[in-house]
């Protein structure tokens, strides 16, 4: 299995694993170390006059007994040091492997191109929020974000302009949402902001904060394009499906979006020959 695939609870459990040999190894060091010692005194004690308090050995067996026990020390160090590599070796692999899953795990949840949460990390933390608000009878908001004519941006600045613009958006939600809030692109010009503790009202005036942001940032810019864009709020109520609560958001957005197209289509209305009230663009109010 490859790293990437492999669970890193597998993961974790082998390196438990791993220490569990440790201390097997360690408890070989000490019986065979016991060993040892019950040896050596086995062979002592029957030479040794207590009543003297004096130590007799016979001389020809001190030869064996002592290059036996060199050997064995030798020998028993070998294995020591080869079970040592061999689980400092499986240690360090492990650990590559934990890196490597976590690191598969980042790219997996991340949007490459603006570097905020893709549509799949929504499904790992919605239900997770979910939870949490239950628990802290906390409420839980979402504002859904969708660019204002974002094929204009494409045919005007080109692809890559489009791609800035996405980037410089995603820049400005980072800065303006709170650090507990979650930014999701949902896909292509489409945004949602995950606000925990936070009521209608609350994510009604971040609504109008972001636009405050956005409105800033054109003024401090010189880019060839102005960051223009619609949001919908929707609160989670208890006992309602989370596709539910995004559509309710979805529906607030795109109202925004309406309601706002009409008026720019009313201020910009040409002047009809029909009409009994000459009716004016913005551009033309100061010359009348």
């Amino acid at each position: 299995m490859n790293p990437e695939q492999q669970p890193p609870a597998d993961l974790y459990r082998e390196i438990e694993a791993l220490a569990s040999r440790d201390w097997q190894l360690w408890s070989i060091c000490a019986l065979v170390i016991v060993v040892i010692a019950i040896g050596f005194a086995a062979f002592m004690l029957p030479n040794m006059v207590w009543a003297s308090l004096v130590l007799h050995t016979d001389h020809r067996y001190l030869p064996q007994l002592f290059f036996g026990l060199i050997t064995l020390i030798v020998l028993f160090n070998v294995y020591i040091l080869d079970q040592k590599r061999n689980l400092n070796r499986a240690r360090s692999e492990m650990l590559r492997h934990l890196m490597e899953s976590a690191q598969a795990k980042q790219v997996a949840i991340i949007d490459p191109l603006t570097g905020v949460f893709n549509r799949r990390y929504l499904d790992e933390i919605i239900p997770r929020e979910i939870s949490r608000a239950a628990r802290g009878a906390s409420e839980l908001s979402f504002l859904v974000i969708d660019v204002d004519n974002f094929k204009d941006v494409n045919t005007n600045c080109g692809h890559q302009g489009g791609d800035q613009y996405l980037k410089d958006l995603a820049s400005l939600l980072k800065k303006t949402f709170r650090g507990s809030d979650t930014v999701v692109r949902l896909g292509g010009d489409e945004f949602l902001v995950v606000l925990p503790e936070t009521g209608n009202a609350q994510a009604g005036r971040a609504s109008e904060r972001l636009n405050w942001e956005a409105k800033w940032w054109n003024q401090g810019t010189d880019t060839p394009y102005r960051l223009a864009f619609s949001c919908g709020v929707a609160t989670y109520q208890q006992g309602m499906e989370i596709q539910e609560v995004l559509r309710l958001a979805d529906r607030d957005m795109y109202r925004k979006k309406q309601a706002a197209k009409e008026t720019a289509e009313h201020v910009d209305l040409p002047p009809s020959s029909t009409s009994n009230y000459k009716v004016y663009s913005m551009a033309s109010v100061g010359e009348a």
